[in-house]
């Protein structure tokens, strides 16, 4: 009796369960329902009865045990809520079976883990299990309840999303490394004097506090955070080396989004709304996970198209612009540049007044300095050096590089 009532309290949660969701449903989604009872109901009378269940049920749920089960008031018919059990567990999911007893387990049961993913899986009801019932090629501790079973497969799931985010880390990393290597040797003298000057009690690494106040005083809010210092932080040292800065430096200056939904950085493809990327101060991004789950409603009007970085970057190439459009202008003669009052083309609103450099064929031994007409905080002079080589660099040489 007590085997009986345990089962009886089993269905009554996979009855639960089939309510709910339909009690949810649009009417659109209710109607899948409403033609599944129709099919069943073969002369219409509001009643199935075992024949019309063995006729239109898969063979997997077809058995006459399985019409008593779902027969709530054992009066040998089926109404609407026991059809609506018996949709749930024909379309909705896949119920297993007991590898040894053969019952069906719309309770909770025992898995091996080992084969869970596996076809076929190897599943235990609690009775076969308690019984010790075991025939099967795995030993008795591999198997877990479904509850467990559960949370190690959230585990795996978010071990996987920690492993690629850092594997898109790694490739940041790798991509402002190869920036840097391809730089001149006075480009990567100005970017060790930009590191040292970030370092403000002279370690020679960047801990939680000076990435902080960097961070804050240039105006990036929203990776000024200990999770995102946390992300650079390669080798989990608690400190940043030059060439997890020269990282950062990469990511800010290559605009590398946060999502827009969940708030978390984007190391890999993301998604843009095309018609917010026309402003890039209004740009709407979307990280993979919030873009498949569709629960942003981001929209414009009802409309909203997003692209992926890869197809957007397609869509924007454009002949190069016009010389009046340039944030340079150069003399030939002289190669002389002096920068344009271009708003937020830099980490800083404010430029030196002027920068001399040579003409890129000169002797290799010929100075190759560049001078800041004026004097600042000590991070931001670097910086801006820093910056200023970069720019010239991508002007004077067929060589464009980032760092």
């Amino acid at each position: 009796m007590t085997f009986i009532r345990r089962r009886e309290r089993e269905m009554e949660g996979i009855r639960e369960i089939a309510r709910s969701y339909y009690e949810r449903a649009s009417d659109d989604e209710k109607k899948p329902v409403y033609e599944f009872f129709r099919k069943l109901d073969t002369n219409r009378d509001g009643k199935i009865r075992l024949f019309q269940f063995k006729n239109c049920v898969s063979p997997s749920l077809s058995s006459e045990d399985t019409f008593r089960k779902l027969d709530k008031n054992g009066d040998g018919e089926l109404d609407f809520d026991d059809v609506l059990c018996l949709y749930y567990m024909e379309k909705k999911t896949s119920i297993a079976r007991c590898s040894v007893c053969s019952d069906l387990l719309v309770g909770p049961y025992f898995s091996c883990k080992i084969c869970f993913e596996k076809r076929p899986a190897y599943h235990l009801c609690c009775s076969c299990y308690r019984n010790q019932n075991l025939c099967h090629e795995h030993s008795s501790r591999y198997m877990l309840d479904h509850h467990s079973l559960i949370r190690a497969s959230r585990d795996r799931a978010l071990a996987a999303q920690k492993t690629q985010k850092e594997k898109e880390m790694e490739e940041l990393h790798e991509i402002a490394k190869a920036h840097y290597r391809a730089g001149s040797p006075q480009v990567q003298a100005l970017a060790h004097q930009f590191y040292q000057s970030m370092d403000s009690d002279g370690d020679w690494r960047i801990n939680l506090s000076e990435f902080i106040t960097f961070t804050r005083e240039e105006g990036y809010t929203q990776i000024s955070n200990p999770y995102f210092f946390k992300e650079l932080d390669r080798d989990g040292n608690g400190t940043l080396d030059f060439s997890e800065v020269m990282t950062l430096y990469y990511i800010i200056k290559s605009g590398r989004p946060l999502c827009n939904y969940c708030g978390n950085f984007i190391p890999g493809i993301y998604f843009s709304c095309v018609e917010c990327f026309k402003n890039p101060k209004n740009s709407f991004h979307l990280c993979g996970e919030c873009y498949r789950s569709t629960k942003c409603t981001h929209n414009h009007n009802g409309r909203a198209q997003f692209l992926d970085n890869y197809t957007l970057l397609q869509t924007t190439r454009q002949p190069p612009a016009l010389n009046s459009n340039r944030a340079w202008t150069t003399s030939t003669s002289n190669a002389l540049i002096v920068p344009t009052q271009q708003k937020k083309m830099y980490i800083h609103d404010t430029y030196p007044n002027t920068y001399v450099v040579h003409h890129p064929n000169q002797p290799p031994n010929h100075s190759n300095a560049i001078v800041p007409a004026s004097n600042a905080n000590k991070w931001k002079i670097a910086l801006k050096a820093f910056e200023m080589a970069l720019s010239i660099g991508s002007i004077s040489s067929t060589l464009c590089t980032i760092l």
